[in-house]
């Protein structure tokens, strides 16, 4: 992570800083604009946009004040609601949880090496769960402070528009209810066997043994249709205008207090999931903050990028509809647009002389989003040839070497 000391420096200087006014006419929004109907145009699924400038005002959007599906993103009110109780002396960073077996969650790429039993400090669940994404620290900040505490405490930051949050955990459970409604009876481990069964064909074939059904009676179209219907009941969703605001009033110091505020920027430059997101689309010397989510045919990616002393921009995509891949290319393309309007002169021809490397393939945490990775599009296993193909293919290469 490239967030040292000048980074940690330039977010102090910016936090609850004025914006500054713009003595001429932006341009950079009819620019963004032009780009941005170029790219909708070219890609199969539907996004939202938030961009703004925080030393200007001057901001723009698209779609921003659709409800978009946010997924792993409602990790950012949950790290709210712990600041919340921080400061109310309720809670401590230092203080130990223990992992149980009702902790286990599949998408834990850090706790799921603990062994049960193990204590754990909310400082190492705090950042497992925003850099990370881990679903089993996030379950377990949860339970400290309370979902309904959770779901408070963006309301009296003043931050409305989000629909009700929940646990990790009673997302699986929200989803497969829609397969089957005997789901209900699934423990915690019964879940983490599902999350961790792939691919998807195995994955059902194992929820199928589980109900005591015969093979063939749910589908990969039953599979899609039940996300389908628990996205429609609006669970985990807002306006990226909502996370725009939230994003803004965290840079400004103003969520909590300025301290907090500063702690959780903090905690998000180390973000280490969705490289080829708007990491990818910005030069590998500019500081980000930011939390991403993945689902399945849904992503995002909410941050604040630093632009200089006292230059944040808050940027906020969310895409639906669409494979990963292709949707992170649109993220990644329109933080690149983003950056390249909003940069100066020579940021732009600094920018040039040090592009950022791709994302490499074998990256483990390239895109992949652990706290959700298990439900993306499902993957379809290939048949395998045929005997009677088999023998063609031979009979045209040896025709061939003749």
């Amino acid at each position: 992570m490239r967030a040292g000391f000048l980074t940690w420096a330039l977010v102090s200087l910016f936090v609850a800083a004025p914006a500054r006014a713009e003595n001429h006419l932006p341009v950079w929004p009819v620019e963004l604009q032009s780009d941005v109907v170029k790219i909708a145009k070219g890609f199969n699924g539907e996004f939202a946009l938030y961009v703004k400038d925080l030393s200007t005002g001057v901001k723009y959007t698209y779609n921003a004040n659709t409800p978009m599906y946010l997924a792993s993103g409602v990790k950012v009110p949950v790290m709210i609601a712990l600041f919340k109780q921080i400061r109310a002396r309720q809670t401590t960073l230092d203080e130990e949880l223990i992992y149980t077996a009702a902790d286990v969650r599949d998408g834990a790429p850090l706790l799921s090496f603990l062994r049960v039993g193990t204590p754990v400090s909310i400082r190492i669940l705090l950042e497992a769960m925003i850099q990370q994404s881990d679903n089993a620290a996030t379950d377990m900040i949860i339970r400290h402070v309370g979902l309904e505490n959770v779901n408070r405490a963006l309301q009296e930051e003043g931050i409305f528009g989000f629909g009700p949050i929940t646990t990790l955990l009673e997302v699986r459970r929200l989803v497969y209810r829609e397969m089957d409604t005997r789901t209900a009876g699934f423990s915690p481990q019964d879940i983490f066997s599902l999350g961790v069964t792939r691919p998807l064909e195995k994955r059902l074939l194992k929820f199928t043994e589980m109900l005591e059904e015969p093979p063939g009676t749910f589908t990969a179209a039953d599979y899609s249709r039940a996300f389908y219907d628990y996205y429609a009941q609006g669970y985990n969703t807002a306006p990226v205008a909502a996370m725009g605001e939230l994003l803004e009033r965290l840079a400004r110091g103003k969520v909590v207090d300025a301290p907090a505020s500063e702690a959780m920027i903090k905690v998000m430059l180390g973000t280490e999931t969705g490289r080829r997101r708007i990491r990818a689309g910005l030069p590998s010397t500019v500081p980000l903050a930011h939390k991403t989510g993945t689902q399945f045919r849904r992503i995002c990616d909410f941050s604040v990028f630093f632009m200089g002393e006292d230059r944040p921009i808050v940027f906020a995509i969310a895409v639906k509809n669409s494979g990963r891949r292709r949707s992170e290319d649109v993220v990644a393309r329109l933080a690149k647009r983003a950056y390249w309007h909003l940069a100066s002169p020579e940021e732009r021809a600094a920018a040039l002389k040090r592009p950022p490397p791709p994302p490499g393939p074998d990256d483990p945490l390239d895109g992949l989003d652990p706290e959700e990775e298990d439900l993306l599009t499902p993957t379809v296993t290939k048949k395998p040839a045929t005997k009677k193909k088999t023998k063609a293919r031979r009979k045209k290469k040896r025709a061939s070497r003749d």
